[in-house]
């Protein structure tokens, strides 16, 4: 008996001590066992809730919405509202955000209910909350338009009269591509309202997709000043080079200035040329480092050594590349001591001990400490995200970090091993350097699987789906499946089938296999003449998306090799 004593005093102090409030680490996985166990019990567990979202962290988040939604259902929308508004500013999410306006709508606030809509735009329900609360059908269709949803736009709209309408009516129709249709309506507008420059900017550029160019010379003139560059990019697409230099001349945008040096160098007018190139390569804008090129190579070519050394100082990595000259790798800071959040660690234990709801207690938890972590905090949530496989995630973090903390350990989060082993397999089956699929992915999309542009491109490589079935069933001779552009494994064996194709096309040069990828080959040819050097290249791309596109890849593409020892 005497031997059992400590053992019942031991069990004593334990059951007591188990009484007592024990402090807790906040978020700790046990909390989201009673937050489940107390959102079961609702309402009896609405005291218990209500503590529980006070906290500042995942639990309270979760907390806040349940309690939100519960109010909802209950038929108290003011608390619901103040609930879900607390949750929105802790971390956002669409979900939390179309409940807040259904309870918005439900108060009777319809103006703070339309506004939340709009940010969800275009899903379906968003949609149908446009429509309900904004009695004006213009304004509608206005909105309705911009977020994306410019079928939806033309139908609000129906056969409504007035200018207003017309002017909302072609602005659908462009956007969905009839641009035909639209120029009666923008005329009906016009008519009503002529002296609005930048209406006659839209009416020019309908007309010009609608074939009838003359007219759309026209209609750009009328914009005054605002029409001078379409008028010129029209005009030299003509071969009406004296009448576009002079557009262009008339023109304060930077394109317009580059444009027209093009043409001042085409026709020979060096001096000029230079004149403007300087002057755009002093700026800030798109066209600044292509003309910082243009000064380098004709300074060189006329043997002033010390212009171009000047010009050359001026050149990013990409065009110093394709210039043939030294290029500057990043300056790197030594990697910091490591500081991990206690959201790491509790991210990492949800998704275990919860395979299905802990994914996403897990994001909420880290979105919460991401939007207060120091640098070096962010850091080690980047990494969690790239160990667990998100690398758009990790890309993002790495993205922001560059700037204030410029170390290796950022640098691979902004520059990752997306898919590393898939990369690796394609490339090597195609003999593409693997560094250049990351690179096109990076810029591409951004890492992110799921991605669709505006032109419909998908996945990681953003191939379109017409490429996509040409490259699987006439060349690769494997089943075509559209839903497959979304899993990285297909979408990146493609992609990188399709950058071995450009490169055999140019004779293996790599600058112009990046072009091609995203100028298409045909508009490559067609710009160039076939007949172009490499540090040529930049200046003969009618496009600046795609001129801007080859030095963003380049780039990336030389960070790679640099980071990683190719």
């Amino acid at each position: 008996m005497k031997a059992l004593i400590p053992i019942l005093i031991a069990g004593l102090l334990l059951g007591l001590a188990a009484l007592l409030p024990q402090p807790r680490p906040p978020g700790e996985v046990g909390d989201y066992a009673l937050l489940l166990e107390l959102r079961e019990r609702l309402p009896a567990s609405l005291r218990e809730l209500e503590r529980l979202a006070g906290r500042e962290d995942g639990v309270g988040w979760q907390a806040r919405v349940a309690l939100g939604r519960w109010h909802l259902r209950s038929g108290d929308p003011g608390a619901a509202v103040a609930l879900l508004r607390s949750a929105l500013a802790l971390y956002a999410t669409a979900e939390v955000r179309a409940d807040l306006a259904r309870a918005l709508e439900a108060t009777g606030r319809r103006a703070e209910a339309l506004a939340e809509w709009k940010k969800l735009l275009p899903i379906s329900s968003a949609v149908e909350g446009v429509i309900r609360l904004e009695g004006n059908p213009v304004r509608a269709a206005a909105a309705l338009r911009e977020g994306g949803a410019p079928k939806e736009a033309l139908a609000r709209l129906g056969s409504l009269g007035g200018a207003e309408a017309a002017l909302e009516r072609a602005r659908a129709l462009v956007a969905l591509g009839r641009a035909a249709d639209a120029v009666p309506e923008l005329e009906r507008y016009l008519a009503a309202f002529p002296a609005e420059a930048s209406v006659w900017i839209e009416y020019g550029r309908a007309l010009e997709r609608a074939g009838d160019l003359e007219k759309a010379l026209a209609a750009y003139r009328k914009a005054g000043t605002a029409g001078a560059y379409p008028a010129g990019l029209l005009l030299e697409s003509l071969g009406r080079d004296d009448e576009a230099l002079a557009a262009y001349r008339r023109s304060a945008e930077a394109e317009a200035k580059w444009r027209a040096a093009r043409l001042l160098e085409a026709r020979g007018q060096t001096s000029d040329a230079l004149a403007l190139y300087r002057e755009l390569a002093q700026g800030t804008h798109r066209v600044r480092d292509d003309a910082a090129l243009r000064l380098f190579l004709l300074h060189s070519r006329r043997g002033d050594e010390a212009s171009a050394a000047e010009a050359a100082r001026q050149l990013s990595p990409a065009l110093a590349w394709l210039a043939g000259r030294p290029w500057d790798s990043p300056k790197l800071g030594s990697d910091p001591a490591p500081a991990t959040p206690p959201a790491v660690s509790l991210a990492s234990a949800l998704r275990e001990a919860v395979p299905g709801e802990g994914r996403a207690w897990a994001e909420v938890e880290l979105g919460i400490a991401l939007a207060r972590a120091s640098p070096v905090e962010k850091l080690a949530i980047g990494e969690w995200y790239a160990a667990q496989g998100d690398w758009r995630s990790a890309f993002r973090i790495g993205g922001t970090l560059l700037a204030s903390l410029p170390c290796p350990r950022a640098y691979r989060l902004a520059y990752p091993l997306a898919w590393w082993d898939t990369v690796l397999r394609w490339a090597g089956a195609y003999g593409v350097d693997p560094y250049l699929v990351l690179a096109v992915i990076r810029e591409e999309s951004g890492f992110s699987p799921t991605a669709v542009s505006s032109s419909d491109a998908r996945g990681p490589m953003q191939l379109l789906p017409s490429t996509a079935r040409w490259i699987a069933e006439e060349k690769l001779k494997i089943p075509y499946r559209e839903g497959d552009l979304f899993n990285p494994d297909h979408n990146i064996r493609l992609g990188t089938w399709y950058l071995r194709h450009l490169l055999d096309q140019f004779g293996g040069d790599l600058a112009w296999a990046v072009a091609a990828y995203n100028g298409g080959p045909g508009n490559l040819r067609r710009w160039t003449g076939g007949a172009v050097s490499r540090e040529d290249l930049p200046a003969h791309l009618r496009s600046p998306e795609t001129r801007e596109y080859l030095g963003k890849v380049l780039g990336s593409w030389l960070v790679y090799r640099w980071l990683y020892g190719g």
